[in-house]
């Protein structure tokens, strides 16, 4: 998993300077960033931080940010990155369900878009509950198997033996909401634009994602949890 991840680090950020990247990644920030509630101050462990968007953008609000990963060329891109801006990250080499960090050291936990690759999510799930501290909230963020973002991926598998998602376990929003450790649980979905739409039309991609929205649909490309120890 790790080899898979190091060759995609060079074009992992290609994505997101697409009409699609930007608006799929401002969808999902805005639902994990509201169940995160970040403050100036606050430390936060980001799990699965790959080329360091999550923790870039909540170092440049004023959080203590520290991202793990287990590919060190995406770590090695995140730490670039970090440097450009001048912001400090500090970015870890490590294996989610091994923590390299204490009990209750953190105000808060994230993890988008790693779930799915880690081979034990029950484990990783317990290790991330161990080092978040009492009242701390753990955001996870994972792409909704029930959508059309679930079969989209599925069918990218089928086509590429080589594909990263041919190691990937998707969820539902109900299996994710289940999976959570810890109380007060709170779960949603959102992007319910399809990968086929034409991203360059950004006001009817945001009507049609405030429809789903406010009809309540569980369907979405990507489906996020929070809970609270």
């Amino acid at each position: 998993m790790k080899q898979l991840f190091d060759d995609k680090s060079d074009s992992y950020d290609a994505w997101y300077q697409t009409a699609a990247g930007r608006f799929v990644d401002r969808v999902e920030k805005e639902a994990v960033l509201a169940y995160l509630e970040p403050r100036p101050g606050m430390s936060v462990l980001d799990i699965g931080c790959g080329t360091g968007n999550y923790s870039l953008e909540l170092a440049r609000r004023g959080l203590k940010v520290t991202g793990l990963d287990i590919s060190p060329g995406m770590l090695a891109k995140a730490a670039a990155r970090a440097q450009v801006e001048g912001l400090p990250v500090e970015f870890v080499l490590g294996d989610a369900g091994q923590l390299p960090f204490r009990d209750n050291s953190f105000d808060g936990v994230i993890s988008v878009s790693a779930l799915e690759f880690m081979p034990d999510p029950g484990a990783a799930l317990r290790e991330v509950y161990r080092v978040l501290k009492p009242c701390g909230r753990l955001v996870v963020g994972v792409i909704g198997r029930d959508s059309s973002w679930g079969r989209f991926y599925a069918e990218k598998a089928r086509r590429d033996p080589g594909s990263v998602f041919n190691r990937a376990r998707l969820y539902t929003l109900d299996e994710l909401r289940c999976a959570m450790p810890g109380r007060s649980v709170r779960a949603r979905a959102v992007l319910f634009t399809p990968p086929d739409f034409d991203y360059r039309q950004e006001q009817a991609a945001r009507e049609l994602e405030a429809a789903a929205v406010n009809a309540g649909r569980s369907d979405g490309g990507f489906i996020c949890a929070v809970s609270i120890k």
